[in-house]
């Protein structure tokens, strides 16, 4: 009897570290387009001055719940736009973007970023102050 309960415990391990899994992704290779707009302040209008605020969970450095729909690079991003910015700082200019429904972009000036640490992760709220500019039509 004993030795049957060892032998589907040894059968029980071994099928648990030999299975595998298999991962399908789609890939579209194309090549990157770089695009220079040359912009004076004579072709902005200034909307206003906007307030976003955010707040996303991590656990173990990944991002879990929140809004995730709305991540960018503001200001290019870290490494000239190679790392993206995390989600909070993306929901954030989201949020301070659609204060302005007229605005066309906006470009952040200060920000203000609360870590709550907790076990395996943290919590971070971040408040963005960004000022909305419109791209005046000829």
């Amino acid at each position: 009897m004993k030795k049957l309960k060892v032998t589907y415990l040894l059968a029980g391990f071994i099928l648990t570290f030999a299975s595998s899994c298999t991962m399908n992704s789609k890939m579209i290779t194309s090549a990157p387009i770089i695009t220079n707009v040359q912009l004076t302040m004579n072709d902005l209008e200034y909307v206003g001055e906007v307030t976003g605020t955010a707040t996303q969970s991590y656990v173990l450095g990944l991002p879990l719940g929140g809004r995730r729909y709305y991540v960018g690079s503001v200001g290019g991003g870290m490494l000239g736009g190679l790392v993206p910015t995390d989600r909070a700082v993306g929901n954030a200019s989201y949020d301070a973007l659609m204060q302005k429904p007229d605005a066309d972009f906006v470009l952040p000036f200060a920000a203000t970023e609360k870590t709550q640490y907790q076990f395996l992760g943290k919590k971070k709220t971040v408040t963005l102050r960004a000022k909305a500019f419109k791209i005046k039509t000829k």
